[in-house]
């Protein structure tokens, strides 16, 4: 089933193809070479002959082109020879080639090097498939595409698997051996490492360095996996997180030893990660505390400073009363406050300016000792590198804290480095010419912390914190697809033409916006800035309203009512999409014991049951068999294959394309209580309580097509690209809208770098700076807004800077770093970073842009707007579905947290197809002329407002309404 764009983007007609159709003489022949020409185009095989495989939906769109009855194919499909003559003749004209033993051997080598890259199968698969394409030769029999990648991947795996082997020494080898053995019935070592950090405090931090010191310890970090893609030292780290002790035991030894160093280096590395994470949390916990106490204070000796302000306003209005001689001031002073008065006074704000209670800093010098407690064995795990290569104040300071721990020396030296610290804390540190060893020390971890954050420091061996080269692909690579990138964004690829090209688009955007400006009744500038009136919402008038409620109460009346199983199961029928999460021998005849199971694994997380309580709830499933299927079927790729499926199956429908072609998207966060004391719990004051946030993507025919799991602390700006470059579906996302919450200017410059326009509804947007390139162009009412000389942006730095920014932006779209760590990343970076601000004015440009657009289009605004009320629709469906345990989180594993997301977008995504096919069927058989029905409305009716799906009650998954499906031997090496 395929939508209309993808029919439009790759079965549309060519200027030549025309011509080579019409060699045909018969109308019913040129449909059907128009059709296989179209059919190949898109799928990169011919048709089945026997008997002729027809897809309706590109039938009808190639009869279209040509201006010719779709219901010609019935007279071109009985005539197989004329067929066979077209194949051939496309396959000259469109210049392919056979899949023969030459065509083969280039795939089993493309195949070989990728599988080195990549684990999972469907990924391979994909892969191959558009090797096939790019490289003009046509798909075989799709049994023979899964057995070369079966047996090529079994190559890569061996290879793999030796070679990381054959790198271990024979100590290392015993030390991973002695992982998998539990002492006296405790857990094992291995489990030890696998333990995610509990909630930031002093024990958890010396549990996570011990965790360092563990891994270290086996010398697993000695053994080189630089020339292993990172993707696939995840997918085994993955493998090993989820095996018990025993699976592993089982399993080769090459093999075996392999996955347990991969998964010691990617844990080596998360755990730098979250120590670094619970640092900063440790940190900003003894601010906070500091600051409350020093608040708490100031309310109970309000009464006093109220008095001692009442005194300086008595003396102030004397000292400037020019009346009073300079040989009376002396006693009027003391006649309006007395000498005691005066100087409890000046005792008790001394404190306030200058003493304990003059700095937050005081407070958290008091929690020195809680500091002490972790911060010496921080320290010396981690090793902290200066970006620029030089060694500054700061770095020079840690290495004599390091000396200073090591000796056991209590007493400073004399020459101890104070180039770090503010000048406000100065005065603090360093009191009468003496170095506080306290503050000093207090003062040193809170630059180390904000260091960090701006990207003046990084730490080796992490991912998050790592040098801001680390982000970037080979520059042997990045010059292979150079221009195809800059081609795909439509941006120039010459640095030297960069200056002109902003300078015209810039200007263009200002043009625009002059020309509507004076029949813009929404914006106006005044000498004060912006001025914007209430928007009048676009509304149906009355009686538009009225028929939209008549169909609305039609729909309802006919479309049928459905328990949320029931749902899954016919959706299941339809799409099969429950075989992403079947094991190989079930895929080739799954029965519906097995579809059963998975669908209720996936309840049991999607509605946040629990595998326990669905197993209570659902007749014939047991808790063991939820458990083995979330542990090893439920995986992030089969999830996200599976979504993929559901999504171009909603894009295919002919009733969700009167919401939306898949062009536009929206993402938000959606808050659930989370009470698990572990280190991603955060405390959100919108939700009031701690709390995880599901971000969440849609489309604009509703479709949710990816959702990933955030700390409510993280920004959403850093993970908007994420949902648009690491989603599987076939989507292509033009347009992106989010919230305030999901915007920087960085995201500008991110998304016109990746040929895509970002449109966020700005909080405030009044208020958000415009810029310009050209100071002598004409401005008219907006000068008053970009005549300062902070809001011109001078270029020469972004052209200096522009295949340095295209080569990261890449590197996100490749996948060699994930886009959320990169841009975290970059924005933390001060304007000094010249690569930074390069990025943040290009932004800027862009942004100045879209306000313009934003406030001078209403249809803009109107697009940004509706598609954000999908989100919140879409929203208002999870909080219903994710129902078990009130709506609260108890998973501690950030994949187990993954898997509930997931699961929870797939049931959602299931319930938008089935409500979007229902009411498919109700138009299609209930005769909606008949009954008065106004179709053109359809746009405003949304496929998630419906009570119609039962989510509540007991969970009996009917076995005898599953279809028993067969599939070909290729499932049998799709594992």
């Amino acid at each position: 089933m395929f939508s209309r764009h993808q029919l439009k983007r790759a079965a549309t007609l060519t200027e030549d193809d025309p011509a080579q159709i019409g060699k045909c003489r018969r109308l019913h022949n040129r449909l059907g070479f128009a059709y296989q020409l179209g059919f190949v185009r898109l799928l990169n095989r011919f048709p089945r002959q026997q008997p002729f495989e027809v897809l309706d939906e590109l039938v009808s769109f190639s009869a279209a082109q040509l201006g010719i009855e779709a219901s010609l194919i019935d007279f071109y499909r009985k005539r197989q020879p004329t067929i066979s003559e077209h194949q051939q003749i496309i396959t000259r004209y469109l210049r392919l080639r056979p899949f023969g033993d030459t065509e083969a051997t280039q795939l089993e080598q493309f195949v070989f090097e990728e599988a080195g890259r990549l684990e999972q199968t469907t990924a391979l698969t994909a892969q191959a498939r558009e090797f096939l394409k790019e490289q003009r030769i046509l798909e075989p029999a799709e049994f023979r595409i899964a057995r070369i990648i079966g047996e090529q991947r079994a190559r890569a795996r061996e290879h793999i698997f030796m070679r990381v082997a054959a790198q271990i020494p024979s100590g290392l080898a015993g030390l991973l051996d002695d992982l998998l053995i539990k002492p006296d019935e405790n857990v094992s070592g291995l489990q030890a490492i696998k333990a995610n950090p509990s909630k930031p405090s002093v024990d958890a931090m010396l549990t996570l360095v011990g965790k360092l010191r563990v891994i270290e310890a086996t010398g697993a970090l000695g053994v080189d996996l630089s020339w292993l893609n990172g993707n696939y030292q995840r997918a085994l780290f993955h493998q090993v997180r989820k095996s018990s002790v025993t699976r592993l035991r089982e399993l080769a030894e090459p093999r075996r030893r392999a996955a347990l160093v991969c998964f010691l280096w990617q844990s080596y590395r998360d755990a730098v990660d979250q120590a670094i994470d619970m640092f900063d949390k440790l940190l900003t916990r003894a601010h906070t505390q500091a600051q409350n106490e020093l608040d708490e204070h100031l309310s109970r000796q309000r009464q006093t400073i109220q008095v001692s302000l009442a005194a300086l306003r008595s003396l102030g209005s004397i000292l400037l009363d020019d009346s009073i001689s300079d040989e009376e001031l002396r006693a009027q002073l003391f006649c309006a406050v007395s000498r005691e008065e005066l100087a409890a006074c000046v005792d008790e704000i001394g404190e306030w300016v200058t003493g304990r209670r003059s700095d937050p800093f005081h407070g958290i010098v008091r929690r020195h000792g809680m500091l002490r407690k972790f911060s010496p064995a921080f320290l010396d795990a981690l090793e902290f590198v200066e970006d620029e290569g030089e060694e500054t104040e700061c770095l020079r300071a840690l290495r004599m804290l390091k000396e200073l721990n090591a000796t056991g020396r209590r007493k400073l030296l004399e020459d101890s480095p104070t180039g770090f610290l503010p000048r406000r804390l100065k005065p603090i540190v360093i009191n009468h010419g003496e170095i506080d060893r306290r503050a000093w020390e207090c003062a040193l971890l809170l630059k180390l912390r904000d260091e960090l954050k701006a990207g003046n420091l990084s730490v080796r061996y992490s991912k998050r914190f790592a040098r801001l080269d680390d982000f970037f692909i080979e520059d042997r690579r990045w010059q292979g697809m150079r221009e195809d990138f800059f081609h795909h964004s439509g941006l120039p690829s010459d640095p030297k033409q960069v200056p002109e090209y902003l300078w015209r688009r810039l200007g263009e955007a200002y043009d625009r916006f002059l020309k509507t400006a004076p029949s813009n009744s929404y914006a106006v500038v005044d000498g004060e800035g912006w001025r914007l009136s209430a928007e009048s919402i676009e509304k149906l008038d009355q009686e538009a309203q009225d028929r939209l409620a008549h169909l609305k109460s039609w729909l309802a009346k006919n479309m049928r009512r459905v328990r949320l199983p029931d749902l899954l199961i016919e959706v299941d029928n339809q799409l099969g999409f429950t075989r992403n999460f079947l094991t190989p021998a079930q895929r080739q005849e799954s029965s519906p014991e097995d579809i059963c199971a998975v669908l209720a694994a996936v309840m049991a997380h999607g509605c946040n049951l629990g595998a326990y309580t669905m197993a209570q709830l659902t007749p014939d499933v047991t808790y063991e068999q939820l458990k083995r299927i979330a542990d090893w079927q439920l995986t992030e790729d089969a999830q996200r294959s599976a979504l993929a499926e559901l999504v171009g199956a909603i894009a295919g429908l002919d009733t969700s394309s009167r919401w939306g072609e898949g062009r536009t998207a929206a993402s938000d966060g959606q808050r659930f209580a989370l009470p698990r004391r572990v280190l991603q719990q955060t405390y959100s004051t919108r939700f009031s309580d701690f709390a995880l946030e599901f971000y969440t993507f849609v489309a604009d025919n509703y479709a949710p097509f990816h959702s990933l799991p955030i700390e409510c602390t993280d920004r959403d700006a850093a993970f908007v690209l994420d949902g648009l470059l690491y989603n599987e579906s076939e989507l292509e996302i033009e347009e992106h809208y989010t919230d305030t919450h999901g915007y920087t200017e960085t995201n500008f410059a991110a998304f016109a770098m990746l040929g895509l326009r970002f449109c966020p509804r700005i909080r405030g947007v009044q208020h958000q700076r415009i810029y310009r390139i050209d100071p002598n162009r004409y401005y008219g009412p907006l000068a008053t807004l970009v005549g300062r000389a902070d809001r011109t942006i001078d270029t020469a730095p972004i052209a200096e800077q522009w295949d340095r920014m295209a080569q990261l932006y890449a590197s996100l779209k490749t996948g060699h770093v994930t886009a959320s760590v990169a841009l975290k990343r970059l924005v933390a970076f001060s304007a000094k970073n010249r690569f930074y601000r390069a990025n943040r004015d290009l932004g800027r440009i862009f942004k100045t842009e879209f306000i313009l657009q934003y406030l001078s289009e209403p249809e803009l605004r109107g697009r940004i707007r509706r598609g954000l009320l999908k989100v919140e629709q879409l929203h208002a469906l999870a909080r219903d579905v994710f129902y078990g345990r009130r709506g609260r989180i108890y998973a501690r594993e950030l994949w187990e947290q993954m898997n509930t997301c997931s699961c929870l977008t797939l049931i959602l995504a299931c319930i938008v197809y089935w409500q979007a096919r229902e009411i498919s069927r109700v138009l299609s058989q209930c005769d909606p002329v008949a009954n008065g029905v106004d179709l053109s409305l359809l746009e405003h009716v949304s496929p998630i407002e419906w009570d119609n799906v039962v989510l509540y009650g007991q969970y009996f998954l009917d076995r005898k309404l599953v279809r028993r499906r067969r599939t070909t031997v290729n499932a049998a090496f799709g594992a």
